[in-house]
């Protein structure tokens, strides 16, 4: 079925159009007046570039979290049997 539609399509000769109708369309195009801007307002894009300016800085002078850092404290096991039973005391409560 796609092919007969495209072969009967590819066997359609070109017409022109009239050259009326040409002239109409080209008038109507020259009349019209300018479709307007479809740029954002000057103080948006002002504010946006600021906001991206204000991160750039912010991300280069702010230092990097170093890998030297000291650990996080780890919890031996006794401090996690007490969490575990504060834990069981809490939800035998509810």
């Amino acid at each position: 079925m796609k092919k007969d539609l495209e072969s009967r399509l590819s066997s359609l000769q070109l017409q022109p159009l009239p050259p009326e109708w040409r002239e109409a369309m080209l008038s109507r195009l020259e009349s019209s007046p300018p479709l307007p801007r479809r740029a954002p307002p000057r103080w948006l894009a002002v504010g946006w570039g600021l906001a991206w300016a204000a991160v750039l800085i912010l991300h280069f002078t702010t230092p990097a979290a170093s890998d030297s850092a000291a650990p996080a404290p780890s919890l031996n096991a006794d401090a996690m049997i007490q969490r575990a039973e504060l834990m069981q005391s809490l939800l035998a409560l509810n």
